[in-house]
């Protein structure tokens, strides 16, 4: 399935598996690299990686079939993991 696909049947059905993991095959290294930057390596980075492929499904319907979905994708991660490292923070601050 391509990205185009996947997002497409991601924004009817956010719970679409087959979408959500054929998104995350064929971006493993953009979604790597996103969660890399952000989170580092280890538990934090696998649990971030996780959640960031359902936020990604939730976005789905953001897309605009004009736009490149590889290009969409990209930006899309890195600005859900700089959401998610800023929540992070907001509820650390927050619990101290």
């Amino acid at each position: 399935m391509t990205n185009r696909e996947a997002i497409l049947r991601l924004s009817i059905n956010t719970g679409d598996t087959l979408a959500i993991t054929s998104l995350h095959r064929n971006n493993a290294d953009v979604i790597r690299g996103a969660v890399t930057r952000y989170f580092g390596e280890g538990p934090v980075a696998e649990k971030a990686e996780g959640l960031l492929m359902q936020r990604m499904a939730n976005q789905a319907r953001s897309y605009q079939q004009q736009e490149n979905p590889d290009v969409w994708f990209a930006n899309c991660a890195n600005q859900e993991c700089d959401r998610m490292r800023n929540e992070a923070i907001h509820d650390r601050a927050n619990s101290e």
